[in-house]
């Protein structure tokens, strides 16, 4: 019995798919511990290679295990000689979600900590110009990097230091933007420039939206 192990790239298939094959290999597995059970010939026992007809001394045999002719072992035997491709394949798709997950939460903090069964709530921030607003992003830094730029295209002064002045300690702290000039404090310019954190929910929930009102 030869038993072709493999596998595919996970990248050109549906993950369900050959997901669903090793989870179903391993669920007609036994429990193990798998013994060597010898078959004898002429005297002599002989032990097979798991999945093949190939004898115990081919380099490529990793585990022995002899078939049965009942194929009570059968499926045994396919857990076993599928177990490398399997696991390199289960690895592989494990590199590629985390490096997923990590893209993802770099570009909307927050996303990759949300829980089954609980409220889905993410922040995004506004810029705005005297409360009109200049665009929506997923995180802080490049909602203050809009204000800036086009708070500088307002200002003709060389040299100006932007500060963002939040509204209170808190991370869901508005902030508004000051320019001060080589003067110091003594050459403040008000920009009317501001970020507003904007609260995101998957559903509606009255009572919230009194609260927040």
């Amino acid at each position: 019995m030869t038993i072709n192990t493999t596998a595919p790239n996970p990248t050109d298939q549906n993950p369900a798919n050959w997901l669903d094959a090793i989870r179903n290999r391993r669920n007609a597995a036994s429990p193990g511990t798998w013994t060597v059970q010898a078959a004898t010939l002429n005297g002599h026992v002989l032990t097979r290679c798991v999945g093949t007809n190939d004898l115990a001394s081919d380099d490529d045999c990793i585990a022995e295990l002899d078939v049965r002719e009942d194929g009570s072992d059968a499926a045994n035997a396919d857990f076993i000689a599928h177990a490398p491709t399997d696991i390199d394949q289960l690895l592989a798709h494990i590199d590629q979600l985390t490096h997923r997950l990590a893209a993802a939460e770099a570009a909307f903090p927050g996303i990759t900590h949300l829980v089954p069964g609980q409220p889905v709530e993410l922040t995004i921030y506004r810029t705005e110009h005297d409360t009109i607003p200049c665009g929506l992003f997923t995180n802080r830094a490049a909602a203050r990097a809009c204000g800036s730029d086009l708070s500088t295209r307002d200002d003709d002064r060389i040299e100006v230091t932007h500060a963002w002045i939040p509204e209170h300690g808190g991370d869901d702290a508005a902030e508004d933007l000051s320019l001060f000039g080589p003067g110091g404090e003594d050459d403040e310019t008000i920009t009317n420039y501001s970020i507003v954190p904007l609260t995101l929910h998957a559903a509606y929930d009255p009572q919230s939206w009194e609260d927040e009102s």
